[in-house]
């Protein structure tokens, strides 16, 4: 069988169906391993087998299954091993603290969080577990609330069905960053056994899990509630968790700071990770389809606005009734209606000062660069792409004078207060909806005060685009467009001269006339061409949680005109886009 292993997989994927037919921690996968091999599945043993499934930017997530590529009962048990293993080294007292659980509605994800807290259980951690499905901000809380040294989601955000994934958090409540996330995954490779306790039940019997719940929810729900700034509660809002767990924060967050007309999409209210009522099968706020139950929920009832969740509700997705047609508004434009009316709130109670601070990714609109400057605060805006370098940014400076209002990222996700250390759709719903109402008032939606910004600071626009490379060909060829963007960066994109590459691998920024300079950031698999501006410029970037990579579009100029400019711009990157993936076709063929 030896043999036939090697002369059918690469030397990768071979080694890694060596280690489970032999090392007794791949155990229980062994018999279904060993009949791959029979049926002659070559293809489907290398996608899964081809490397270890490693830590992304939202930790480990991928298809479950069999393999060290995917996610299933070994991958997760040794990262909750892992997890508790190196927060012991940091801190003496680190079981005591414990650990607390959380899991999202997919398919796996009960089964797979009682397995994880199981092995935390066995390696001598204090427990703790929810008692249903929760969304990942409230994990993000509970970890502080409990005083805990770390925490564990079960989810894979808004993935396929087919996925799911686990994330690390660490005792400040945000997801563990680098070297933190190496050291996880390198202790995670050197467990040559998993330890788990014997039942789910038994553990809870003797005390070495404890179930939680109701407290927990309702500290949780009282301090998102306490960032409300304003009184104006005349909206009706259509909801939808898209089948997740939005149904457990953002809806209950709305209706106790005061939001009454709110209007459910029933179906979708159901917990399901089958994602059934969802065409495409993706419940990704990002994506219109997965939109479109809510969209005509709102257009039904006449809704002012329209709010959904992925299924670990720590994403937002926003839709206007612009007199009778939906507008959809992306990440960006979400998060700077949500920071320009934290901001006007703290100005017109006169408590805003230049020691207030904003934070962004690279990838987030620059238009809350202008924001910040518009109302004289800070903004920390030079970070790879994922919210847990925000939080480490809030922890940073939780020492100092400076005051946190809110961070946000392109993807759907914000968080205002310090309640949490990740994005919270719940959060990101409110200040929000209190703009719609307060704006509904003066005769007025988010697009008309959107494009009032627009006038006043410029159009920013930023689109995202995205090319698929499946399996173990398809890493190699990203790996291979990367290298190839890196050591030969382009000169003209489209019709655009590129006058800078940054490359976040050497943290170097290198003009066209060879001029260079260092860049103030973690090191990560970044390029990114400006283009005249650095306000108009393309980021790249392999994803860390799905096969694809990633264009980042974004683009500036001022305008009298938002909604006509706007159209004209979209146009424009989407030519700059086709322009630069056939460039990256070209040069891998």
């Amino acid at each position: 069988m030896e043999e036939l292993i090697m002369q059918n997989l690469s030397s990768s994927a071979a080694e890694n169906v060596r280690k489970w037919l032999v090392e007794p921690k791949y155990a229980e996968y062994r018999t279904e391993l060993e009949q791959f091999i029979s049926n002659g599945a070559w293809q489907e043993l290398e996608d899964a087998f081809f490397k270890v499934i490693e830590f992304g930017t939202g930790g480990r997530r991928g298809t479950t299954g069999v393999g060290s590529n995917r996610i299933n009962r070994v991958t997760i048990g040794e990262s909750a091993q892992a997890l508790c293993l190196y927060a012991k080294s940091f801190d003496e007292h680190a079981p005591i603290k414990g650990v607390v659980i959380a899991c999202d509605t997919r398919l796996s994800s009960p089964e797979l969080s009682q397995y994880a807290a199981r092995v935390c259980a066995a390696n001598g951690f204090k427990t703790y577990i929810f008692d249903g499905f929760r969304s990942t901000p409230e994990l993000s809380f509970a970890v502080r609330h409990l005083g805990c040294a770390v925490g564990i989601v079960i989810s894979a955000s808004h993935n396929p069905p087919a996925d799911n994934g686990f994330k690390a958090y660490w005792s400040d409540g945000a997801q563990i960053v680098p070297p933190h996330d190496k050291g996880v995954l390198d202790a995670a490779a050197n467990q040559a056994e998993i330890f788990a306790t014997d039942s789910f039940e038994g553990s809870v019997t003797d005390g070495s899990i404890t179930i939680i719940g109701q407290e927990v929810d309702e500290a949780y729900l009282g301090a998102v509630v306490d960032q409300c700034e304003g009184d104006a509660r005349g909206v009706k809002i259509a909801f939808s968790p898209l089948h997740g767990t939005g149904q457990t924060n953002t809806l209950p967050a709305l209706r106790q700071a005061g939001f009454a007309d709110i209007e459910i999409v029933e179906e979708q209210m159901v917990p399901d990770g089958n994602f059934p009522t969802i065409p495409t099968g993706k419940p990704n706020p990002e994506e219109i389809p997965a939109n479109k139950m809510v969209v005509d929920k709102m257009l039904e009832t006449g809704a002012d606005i329209a709010i959904t969740n992925d299924p670990d509700a720590d994403r937002i997705g926003i839709m206007v009734n612009q007199h009778g047609n939906p507008v959809y508004l992306s990440g960006n434009q979400s998060a700077v209606l949500a920071a320009d009316y934290a901001l006007s709130k703290l100005l017109e109670k006169g408590t805003l000062t230049d020691r207030h601070y904003l934070v962004k990714t690279i990838v987030t609109t620059d238009m809350l660069r202008a924001l910040a400057a518009k109302y004289g605060v800070q903004l920390y805006g030079n970070l790879l792409i994922g919210f847990k370098y925000i939080g480490e940014v809030v922890r940073n400076k939780e020492s100092t004078d400076e005051v946190f209002v809110m961070g946000c990222e392109e993807s759907f996700g914000m968080l205002k207060g310090m309640y949490a250390r990740d994005k919270d759709g719940a959060t990101g719903a409110l200040p929000v909806a209190e703009y719609a109402a307060e704006l509904k008032m003066e005769g007025k939606t988010l697009v008309d005060r959107l494009n009032e910004l627009y006038r006043e600071l410029g159009l920013y626009i930023e689109t995202l685009e995205s090319t698929y490379y499946e399996g173990a060909d398809g890493f190699s060829t990203m790996q291979a467009i990367m290298t190839s963007f890196r050591n030969e960066p382009p000169k003209m994109i489209g019709g655009e001269p590129v006058t800078a590459v940054l490359d976040y691998q050497v943290l170097t920024r290198t003009a066209s006339d060879g001029s260079t300079r260092d860049i103030d950031c973690v090191k990560g698999n970044v390029l990114v061409f400006e283009l005249g501006d650095d306000r108009r410029r393309i980021t790249i970037r392999p994803s860390g949680t799905e096969p694809k990579l990633k264009f980042y579009m974004q683009w500036y100029q001022p305008t009298d005109d938002p909604e006509k400019d706007t159209v004209a711009v979209k146009d424009y990157l989407a030519q700059l886009f086709t322009d630069l993936s056939k460039e990256a076709l070209r040069r891998v063929e």
